[in-house]
């Protein structure tokens, strides 16, 4: 039943935005959400926005400790509360800003002796079911790992430029694991 629904969203969202996406040629300045505004995930957990400093996004769990999000795309630490200082060292996921289709990014990590390359891109300009069913004005953004013996994982992001937070979640990997997160409620 989840499977159909999925199908059926899709499909309107489809049918919506048409063949080619409105916001071809557009573009995202960086900036964080208003401070104080709420987003809340399908896992009814909560964050705050606190501020900006430069690149980084000052957010708080409601209830919890604070964090950062570098250019809207990675936590630092991240929700297993490991530190991703290192990774967003190599990535420098600031580049793809302003955010446009095509920007793109290449970069490899290395981290326990394994060095990974990653590939950072815009992907599409797209409408995406948001909070409410409302259709909300996103831009995909899509991160590739490939590792050294095959191994290979996908995470999305679909960044609103009207909330300047990502809506949107997603990741999974060659060997089935998959997580994501949906915002479910923003409060101004």
């Amino acid at each position: 039943m989840i499977a159909a629904m999925r199908a059926s969203s899709l499909a309107v969202a489809a049918a919506l935005c048409g063949p080619a996406a409105p916001g071809f040629g557009q573009t995202m300045e960086f900036g964080c959400p208003t401070p104080g505004t709420t987003f809340t995930y399908d896992s009814g957990v909560s964050v705050v926005a606190r501020g900006q400093e430069g690149m980084d996004c000052a957010m708080e769990n409601v209830g919890g400790k604070p964090f950062k999000v570098r250019a809207l795309l990675i936590s630092n630490p991240s929700s297993d509360g490991s530190s991703t200082s290192a990774l967003i060292a190599a990535l420098k996921p600031e580049r793809l800003w302003p955010l446009k289709v095509g920007n793109r990014v290449e970069a490899t990590y290395s981290s326990g002796g394994r060095n990974c390359n990653y590939i950072l891109a815009v992907a599409r300009y797209e409408k995406r079911l948001g909070p409410g069913n409302a259709l909300i004005d996103t831009f995909a953004v899509e991160m590739n790992e490939m590792g050294p013996t095959g191994q290979s994982s996908i995470t999305r992001w679909w960044v609103s430029p009207f909330d300047k937070f990502v809506i949107r979640y997603d990741w999974s990997d060659g060997s089935g694991k998959a997580n994501r997160a949906v915002v479910t409620s923003i409060k101004h």
